[in-house]
């Protein structure tokens, strides 16, 4: 598979040596419109990789998958570009930074013969084991979910290429809860399939002050924030993201899913890395599950979309998977803006060309 990198800003220098990495892959340039903002980190990019630096429309006419790795806010033009020359598309996170720009991409899907996805971490082993598990109904009917996503620090060049592009809502749509909100709401969708119907999110945005001392404060956007979510058939869901100074792990980002079950509970514990699986009655089995969570569930999305390509499979993420997830993030940013309003997600809009 041919892959181009469409926009060399976010994350991109993470992937290209991951892609290089693996059999059957192959990363052909690094490509970006004439009129991108940031047209020299894509520059940077293919200066550092030894990767060709080519025009948007001459790499969409190579590659087989265009890997749109923009700042957020650009995500959707360049993916929606993408499938209308019938390629291919993975999104970096968040694939879009509204549901309108959501409906974008699901409406332009529709049309294309490319598939389109968008970088995820429920193929991390500790995900995809609880998710083994709730499906094994060996912890009942599943009624509540807890999720935790938490970066340590990073905004200083280390783990983020530039501040602004977490903390600009020009450029990143948000703060931590665009950056982040999109794994814990795509994670309960996953291992409950069911619909959020309601949102009710606090947040260290302004006029609120930052929880902790970081550039957050100046643009007006949330280092931390907490949701609640009711989703249909009466199950509840908690989410808390944050960006704080010290790691609660190893790792950049700690992330933890519990789902409580009828039955028992399952903790996918990506730090660790673990799945713990409590019974009614007390019974307790904890069992290490796979390494790092991040590199490995990055290698297994990209094997995997290739597969779903050539076998013509339905992604793990669909178009309806991304504006489900985007309308979650949506509707918190609204609720925290009200301190805690209530919020129903927006649906996609029908009779849309």
């Amino acid at each position: 598979m041919r892959i181009l990198i469409a926009s060399g800003v976010r994350h991109a220098r993470d992937y290209v040596p991951l892609l290089r990495s693996m059999p059957g892959i192959e990363v052909i340039g690094c490509a970006d419109t004439a009129d991108s903002p940031f047209a020299e980190d894509s520059a940077a990019l293919a200066g550092a990789t030894d990767l060709p630096l080519l025009d948007l429309d001459q790499g969409l006419a190579r590659c087989d998958i265009a890997l749109v790795c923009s700042e957020p806010t650009r995500h959707v033009d360049l993916a929606v570009r993408a499938l209308e020359a019938d390629r291919h598309v993975l999104v970096d996170k968040p694939a879009a930074t509204d549901t309108r720009g959501a409906q974008r991409l699901w409406d332009a899907a529709d049309r294309s013969r490319g598939l389109l996805s968008a970088v995820h971490r429920l193929y991390s082993p500790q995900i995809a084991r609880a998710r083994r598990i709730v499906d094994s109904g060996a912890i009942g009917l599943p009624l509540a979910v807890d999720a935790e996503w938490l970066a340590a620090g990073g905004l200083d060049g280390a783990t983020v290429e530039r501040p602004e592009l977490v903390c600009d809502p020009a450029l990143s749509g948000g703060g931590e809860l665009m950056n982040f909100g999109w794994y814990p709401a795509l994670a309960i969708r996953h291992l409950t399939g069911l619909e959020v119907e309601e949102v009710v999110a606090f947040s260290s945005a302004a006029p609120h002050a930052p929880l902790f001392d970081g550039p957050h404060g100046a643009h007006g956007v949330e280092d931390a924030a907490v949701l609640s979510l009711r989703l249909r058939n009466g199950v509840v869901a908690t989410a808390t993201v944050a960006r704080t100074p010290a790691g609660v792990g190893p790792a950049p980002v700690s992330s933890t899913v519990r789902v409580l079950g009828s039955h028992g509970h399952v903790l996918a514990d990506e730090d660790a890395p673990s799945v713990v699986v409590r019974a009614a009655d007390g019974h307790c089995v904890s069992r290490p599950v796979g390494g790092p969570a991040g590199a490995t569930a990055l290698r297994r999305l990209f094997t995997e979309f290739c597969d779903d390509i050539r076998y013509a499979r339905t992604p793990l993420v669909t178009a309806a998977d991304i504006h489900a997830a985007v309308a979650v993030v949506e509707a918190a940013l609204s609720s925290a803006r009200e301190d805690g309003v209530p919020v129903a997600p927006a649906a996609r809009a029908t009779g849309v060309a």
